[in-house]
Protein backbone atom coordinates (compact mmCIF):
# COMPACT_ATOMS: atom_id res chain seq x y z
CA UNK A 1 0.00 0.00 0.00
CA UNK A 2 2.95 2.39 0.39
CA UNK A 3 3.33 2.96 -3.35
CA UNK A 4 4.24 6.61 -3.98
CA UNK A 5 2.35 8.22 -6.84
CA UNK A 6 2.94 11.94 -6.95
CA UNK A 7 4.72 14.77 -5.20
CA UNK A 8 3.86 18.45 -4.79
CA UNK A 9 5.94 21.25 -3.30
CA UNK A 10 5.09 24.41 -1.36
CA UNK A 11 8.04 26.39 -0.06
CA UNK A 12 10.27 24.06 1.96
CA UNK A 13 7.61 21.36 2.12
CA UNK A 14 7.14 18.22 0.04
CA UNK A 15 3.75 16.50 -0.09
CA UNK A 16 4.18 12.87 -1.14
CA UNK A 17 0.99 11.19 -2.30
CA UNK A 18 0.73 7.44 -2.05
CA UNK A 19 -1.80 4.66 -2.38
CA UNK A 20 -2.72 4.78 1.27
CA UNK A 21 -2.65 8.53 1.97
CA UNK A 22 0.08 11.16 1.92
CA UNK A 23 3.16 12.33 3.80
CA UNK A 24 4.23 15.89 4.56
CA UNK A 25 7.99 16.39 4.76
CA UNK A 26 10.17 19.36 5.68
CA UNK A 27 12.84 19.52 2.97
CA UNK A 28 14.58 22.71 4.13
CA UNK A 29 17.68 20.57 4.77
CA UNK A 30 18.06 18.61 1.54
CA UNK A 31 20.47 16.20 3.21
CA UNK A 32 18.06 15.42 6.03
CA UNK A 33 14.36 15.73 5.08
CA UNK A 34 12.08 15.10 8.04
CA UNK A 35 8.56 13.74 8.16
CA UNK A 36 6.06 16.16 9.69
CA UNK A 37 2.98 13.96 9.37
CA UNK A 38 1.41 10.96 7.67
CA UNK A 39 -2.30 10.88 6.79
CA UNK A 40 -3.97 7.60 5.85
CA UNK A 41 -6.64 7.09 3.18
CA UNK A 42 -7.57 3.60 2.00
CA UNK A 43 -8.15 4.72 -1.59
CA UNK A 44 -5.63 4.04 -4.29
CA UNK A 45 -3.75 6.49 -6.51
CA UNK A 46 -3.12 9.44 -4.18
CA UNK A 47 -2.00 12.17 -6.56
CA UNK A 48 -1.89 15.49 -4.69
CA UNK A 49 -2.40 19.18 -5.43
CA UNK A 50 -1.34 21.82 -2.89
CA UNK A 51 -2.15 25.50 -2.68
CA UNK A 52 -1.48 27.43 0.53
CA UNK A 53 -3.40 25.56 3.29
CA UNK A 54 -5.33 23.25 0.96
CA UNK A 55 -4.34 19.78 -0.21
CA UNK A 56 -6.47 17.83 -2.70
CA UNK A 57 -5.93 14.07 -3.06
CA UNK A 58 -7.11 11.76 -5.87
CA UNK A 59 -9.17 8.61 -5.20
CA UNK A 60 -9.13 6.57 -8.41
CA UNK A 61 -11.66 3.74 -8.19
CA UNK A 62 -14.86 2.89 -6.30
CA UNK A 63 -14.26 2.57 -2.56
CA UNK A 64 -14.83 -0.91 -1.15
CA UNK A 65 -17.10 -1.32 1.85
CA UNK A 66 -15.36 -0.29 5.08
CA UNK A 67 -12.94 2.21 3.51
CA UNK A 68 -11.77 5.21 5.50
CA UNK A 69 -9.85 8.43 4.99
CA UNK A 70 -8.29 10.40 7.83
CA UNK A 71 -10.20 8.19 10.26
CA UNK A 72 -13.57 8.96 8.66
CA UNK A 73 -15.74 6.45 6.86
CA UNK A 74 -15.79 6.71 3.07
CA UNK A 75 -19.05 5.63 1.45
CA UNK A 76 -19.00 2.41 -0.51
CA UNK A 77 -18.46 3.27 -4.17
CA UNK A 78 -17.00 6.75 -3.56
CA UNK A 79 -14.47 7.90 -6.13
CA UNK A 80 -13.25 11.43 -6.67
CA UNK A 81 -11.29 13.98 -4.66
CA UNK A 82 -10.68 14.49 -0.96
CA UNK A 83 -9.94 18.01 0.26
CA UNK A 84 -7.78 18.61 3.34
CA UNK A 85 -7.10 21.66 5.47
CA UNK A 86 -3.35 21.52 6.03
CA UNK A 87 -3.02 24.69 8.13
CA UNK A 88 -1.85 22.38 10.94
CA UNK A 89 0.83 20.42 9.10
CA UNK A 90 1.14 17.97 11.99
CA UNK A 91 -2.54 17.06 11.76
CA UNK A 92 -4.16 17.64 8.35
CA UNK A 93 -7.95 17.50 8.47
CA UNK A 94 -10.25 16.03 5.84
CA UNK A 95 -12.85 18.75 5.22
CA UNK A 96 -14.59 17.72 1.98
CA UNK A 97 -15.21 14.81 -0.35
CA UNK A 98 -16.08 15.62 -3.95
CA UNK A 99 -17.43 12.70 -5.99
CA UNK A 100 -16.54 12.76 -9.67
CA UNK A 101 -18.21 10.70 -12.41
CA UNK A 102 -15.26 8.32 -12.91
CA UNK A 103 -12.90 8.94 -9.99
CA UNK A 104 -9.62 10.80 -10.01
CA UNK A 105 -6.43 9.39 -11.43
CA UNK A 106 -4.58 12.69 -11.71
CA UNK A 107 -5.39 16.27 -10.79
CA UNK A 108 -3.92 19.64 -11.74
CA UNK A 109 -4.45 22.77 -9.64
CA UNK A 110 -4.94 26.25 -11.03
CA UNK A 111 -5.28 29.20 -8.65
CA UNK A 112 -8.20 31.51 -9.48
CA UNK A 113 -7.33 34.23 -6.99
CA UNK A 114 -9.75 36.75 -8.52
CA UNK A 115 -12.53 34.43 -7.33
CA UNK A 116 -10.71 33.27 -4.16
CA UNK A 117 -10.67 29.64 -5.22
CA UNK A 118 -8.50 26.82 -6.43
CA UNK A 119 -9.70 25.12 -9.60
CA UNK A 120 -8.78 21.47 -9.91
CA UNK A 121 -8.76 19.89 -13.37
CA UNK A 122 -9.42 16.22 -12.74
CA UNK A 123 -8.72 13.26 -15.02
CA UNK A 124 -10.02 9.73 -14.69
CA UNK A 125 -8.07 6.78 -16.01
CA UNK A 126 -11.06 5.02 -17.55
CA UNK A 127 -11.57 5.06 -21.32
CA UNK A 128 -15.29 5.15 -20.50
CA UNK A 129 -14.83 8.75 -19.30
CA UNK A 130 -13.45 10.96 -22.07
CA UNK A 131 -13.69 14.18 -20.06
CA UNK A 132 -11.94 16.61 -17.73
CA UNK A 133 -13.83 17.40 -14.52
CA UNK A 134 -13.48 20.87 -13.05
CA UNK A 135 -13.73 21.15 -9.26
CA UNK A 136 -13.87 24.43 -7.33
CA UNK A 137 -12.28 24.67 -3.88
CA UNK A 138 -13.07 27.99 -2.14
CA UNK A 139 -9.87 29.12 -0.42
CA UNK A 140 -11.75 30.76 2.46
CA UNK A 141 -13.89 27.65 3.07
CA UNK A 142 -12.54 24.48 1.41
CA UNK A 143 -15.41 22.52 3.03
CA UNK A 144 -17.59 23.92 0.21
CA UNK A 145 -15.56 22.25 -2.55
CA UNK A 146 -17.79 21.08 -5.41
CA UNK A 147 -17.83 19.74 -8.93
CA UNK A 148 -18.45 22.65 -11.32
CA UNK A 149 -18.79 20.68 -14.53
CA UNK A 150 -17.25 18.10 -16.84
CA UNK A 151 -15.81 19.02 -20.23
CA UNK A 152 -15.82 16.33 -22.91
CA UNK A 153 -12.52 15.52 -24.58
CA UNK A 154 -11.66 13.30 -27.50
CA UNK A 155 -10.37 10.59 -25.15
CA UNK A 156 -9.67 9.88 -21.51
CA UNK A 157 -6.70 11.80 -20.12
CA UNK A 158 -3.95 10.27 -18.05
CA UNK A 159 -2.66 13.71 -17.12
CA UNK A 160 -4.03 17.19 -17.67
CA UNK A 161 -1.73 20.14 -18.20
CA UNK A 162 -2.82 23.75 -17.89
CA UNK A 163 -1.16 26.63 -19.69
CA UNK A 164 -1.92 30.01 -18.11
CA UNK A 165 -1.25 33.53 -19.34
CA UNK A 166 -2.40 34.50 -22.83
CA UNK A 167 -2.93 30.88 -23.90
CA UNK A 168 -5.39 29.87 -21.15
CA UNK A 169 -5.62 26.23 -22.31
CA UNK A 170 -6.05 22.84 -20.72
CA UNK A 171 -4.39 19.95 -22.52
CA UNK A 172 -5.06 16.24 -22.27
Amino acid sequence: PDVHTDIAFWGNLAFQGNWDGFNIRDISNANNPTTISRTFCDGNQGDVVVWENVLVRSWNSPAPKGSSCDGRRVGTGFEGLHVFDISNLSNPALVASVPTPCGSHTATGVPDLANNRLLVYNSASSSACPQIDIVSVPLDDPRRASLLRSERSARSCHDTGVILGKAMLAAC
